[in-house]
């Protein structure tokens, strides 16, 4: 099959990705994703959306086609398997961000990669290289956020309408599948897609289900296609294609007239805190001032100040009164009180303190400006006193591991969530650094493996 046009020269990338080898920057990257996606979905086990997608899994013994539900041990189904794991990763909005497409990689690309590779007992490397391509996939089709906001401007959610594509093209990619049949996968998965922004909008729960859904499909798209089942040959350019009808564009951007980059995963971003990557910067700049030890009593007006598109992306201006906890994670002026409050900001603050008086006292007398001249790192925080001082903190400020992680940051994140989710101390460190030093050493380690001692992590928590 002839790389013509956007969808060819896509199935071609996943195909070629699939058959080559992974740059060692590269392979310890995905690493990081890999390991963050794994312990978000352990710390999110008791989420009640998650624990309702796992208690829908028909629960089997390990055999073929089957796969792990990752927070508590047990087996499903694979397509099961990749729903629930999907659905607990993205379960506290806190997996990693791809600015360019505007999603979230981690809970659409992982669950297949992992699932589908512990069901064809792949090694890691294989695995690692099919992260790459689903993460790699996604910033391609953002095409440097002009399909991404075009798809936000029609009230389309661009991780679920993406992520189907993604996870398509990491499935693909574990499949081993050749250029014809890794097209027909991507192109399937363009056809099969979408989910709307309104559920972020207004705080309900389905959003979880939508990138969960999201990998689901991914994987159906490349098994498919594995199976002979054929897809539009002009599924995301066509009259009727993705770009057209999905994000209302009539010019395919530039970057679709090249192949997508395995080493721009290397720009993924971790979320160090559960709230809106459209907040990211601004709580950092929140946790900043925090540090500072600021009498909040004593506060008489917060102005924060961040990149323009997130003051305009739905629920980041909502101010009150929070009655769902996905309105607290959404809400700017939420996210920055609660942080300066109380120096943290997990999923758990949407639960507990959404009520707080406190937290209620900033977000009154805070007022957020758009920023026309930064980018989407920079936020500035400003307090007035009473007294009529100045505290001012800008993101540009806080570690740049905080979100561009390193091995180290990596490492210390995973055994904090599965410390969290009451994993004994230490043996999350000793696994993250047995899955980095396998990934820069050629990936033998199998992914059961990983997964054995995960598994093994929740028998000595019982």
């Amino acid at each position: 099959m002839a790389t013509t046009n956007a969808t060819t020269r896509l199935g071609a990338y996943v195909s070629e990705t699939a058959a080559g080898e992974l740059a060692s920057d590269v392979a310890v990257k995905a690493a990081i994703c890999l390991i963050d996606s794994l312990g978000l979905a352990l710390v999110a086990r008791d989420e009640p959306t998650a624990v309702a997608a796992r208690a829908m899994a028909t629960p089997v013994p390990s055999g073929p086609r089957t796969a792990r539900l990752w927070a508590d041990g047990g087996h499903a189904p694979l397509s099961e398997a990749v729903l629930a794991n999907g659905i607990a990763v993205h379960a506290h909005f806190q997996d990693d961000t791809d600015h360019d497409s505007w999603t979230h990689p981690g809970s659409l690309i992982s669950p297949v990669a992992v699932s589908l590779g512990e069901a064809l007992d792949a090694p890691l490397r294989a695995v690692l290289t099919a992260l790459t391509a689903g993460y790699s996939t996604l910033k391609w089709l953002g095409a440097g956020e002009a399909v991404a906001r075009g798809l936000i401007g029609r009230g389309l959610r661009t991780s679920p309408t993406f992520g189907t594509i993604g996870a398509a093209a990491a499935g693909a990619a574990l499949l081993g599948l050749d250029p014809a049949k890794a097209t027909h996968a991507v192109a399937i998965a363009a056809c099969t897609t979408g989910g709307t922004l309104e559920p972020v909008r207004c705080g309900s729960e389905e959003w979880r289900v939508q990138n969960g859904r999201a990998a689901h499909g991914g994987l159906v798209a490349a098994e498919l296609a594995a199976r002979g089942v054929q897809g539009a040959p002009d599924a995301l350019e066509g009259p009727k294609g993705l770009l057209r009808s999905l994000a209302g564009l009539d010019r395919t951007p530039d970057e679709w007239l090249g192949a997508p980059a395995s080493e721009t995963m290397l720009g993924i971003m971790a979320k160090p805190f559960a709230t809106l990557g459209d907040n990211m910067s601004a709580v950092m700049a929140a946790w900043l001032l925090h540090r500072d030890d600021i009498d909040l009593s004593q506060v008489k007006r917060l102005t924060v100040t961040i990149w323009r598109p997130y003051t305009e992306y739905p629920g980041t201006s909502f101010k009150g009164p929070f009655e769902r906890i996905v309105q607290t994670q959404a809400s700017t002026a939420f996210a920055v009180a609660a942080m300066l409050r109380y120096g943290r900001l997990g999923y758990d603050m949407g639960v507990a303190h959404r009520q707080d008086p406190g937290i209620m006292a900033l977000v009154e007398n805070t007022t957020v400006l758009p920023d026309d001249i930064g980018t989407h790192l920079d936020a500035t925080v400003e307090i007035e006193m009473q007294d009529g001082a100045l505290h001012r903190r800008t993101a540009r400020e806080a570690p740049r591991s905080m979100v561009f992680q390193d091995e180290v940051r990596a490492t210390e994140v995973f055994e904090s969530r599965l410390a969290g989710a009451g994993h004994p101390a230490g043996k999350a460190s000793q696994l993250a650094a047995e899955i980095f030093a396998s990934a820069r050493n050629g990936g033998s380690m199998p992914i059961r493996t990983v997964l054995d001692r995960i598994s093994h992590f929740h028998g000595d928590n019982t």
